[in-house]
């Protein structure tokens, strides 16, 4: 297994090929937050989330709740002094872009959102890929989508994962669906995902009307459910806003297992950083006890 020490750093060559070994397809997003009751509220209250093993919030330790999406992880980590935060909306910035739940009935969801007083960047509406989308902001300034449908891809590329998602029920209560980032340099992007998760191209979208040349490809991470969302362009983008040791509210980073579960996970995890600057934090396989022969607990399903 890889071990990481000191501050965040990009892998070298020789490390992102050994990822496959410790990376399973296990994923969830983490979410800076000034209030875990104010966030507690929202996202269990408005959005059907449930606090993971109890009423309680726990998993990672203090400071940290632990939430299930329809059996889908996503965690919340409270940022006590939180700086300021130089995320844009502009998807030509490079980085963590949006957390994207899917849900069976858009404009129900959508409603119980507005009705709770989270601002939208996006009223629902139908779009590429004979979906429906909406995105608002929760209330630390995370950009979150709601997705209503299965994305009918310009350039399929896997028929078998594609028919894998169609037949996923939509889910009761919103259900974590994917993570989108995007990236300077697609190819550079997917080796590394590939070399280092194992992760397959589902499909992609081009929006043929759009002068950046904007193109989406899906990507499954590993066997697990985990989806990245990576967005590209034939234009510049610019610079990942993330920087060591700066915590802002909103969007922190990427949680992958090496064997590690989400309620496992302790904050200060060992983190790198892919192409383009984003962090991944690495949550390690729990050591089995001794004289047990016993390789550690199943992880969660992921993002």
């Amino acid at each position: 297994m890889l071990e990481w020490t000191g501050g965040p750093r990009h892998p070298e060559a020789g490390d992102a090929i050994r990822w496959a070994d410790v990376i399973n397809g296990s994923a969830w997003p983490v979410l800076g937050v000034t209030s875990l009751e104010r966030s507690l509220g929202f996202y269990c209250g408005v959005l059907g989330c449930r606090v993971a093993g109890g009423e309680a919030p726990h998993g990672g330790g203090e400071g940290r709740a632990l939430l299930t999406t329809e059996g889908r992880p996503l965690m919340l980590e409270l940022v006590a002094r939180p700086e300021p935060s130089a995320w844009l909306n502009d998807d030509l910035q490079s980085g963590i872009r949006h957390v994207a739940f899917k849900v069976d009935d858009i404009d129900r969801w959508a409603a119980r959102v507005a009705d709770a007083g989270a601002p939208f960047t996006l009223e629902p509406r139908d779009v590429m890929g004979k979906v429906r989308i909406a995105f608002f902001l929760d209330p630390d300034g995370s950009h979150i989508e709601l997705v209503q449908g299965n994305v009918r891809y310009s350039h399929p590329w896997s028929e078998e994962l594609i028919a894998a998602e169609r037949a996923t029920p939509a889910p009761a209560s919103p259900r974590v669906d994917h993570v989108a980032v995007s990236v300077a340099d697609l190819e550079r992007t997917l080796a590394f995902y590939r070399r280092g998760t194992g992760a397959e191209v589902i499909g992609q979208l081009r929006a043929g009307d759009d002068p950046r040349g904007f193109l989406i490809t899906y990507v499954r991470l590993g066997t697990g459910p985990a989806i990245l969302e990576i967005f590209s362009f034939d234009v510049p983008v610019l610079p990942n806003p993330w920087q060591p040791h700066r915590t802002p509210a909103g969007l922190l980073r990427i949680a992958l297992s090496a064997g590690g579960t989400a309620d496992g996970a302790s904050p200060g995890g060992q983190v790198v950083l892919d192409p383009d600057g984003t962090p991944l934090e690495i949550v390690g396989r729990p050591e089995p006890p001794v004289g047990s022969g016993a390789a550690g607990p199943h992880p969660h399903a992921g993002s």
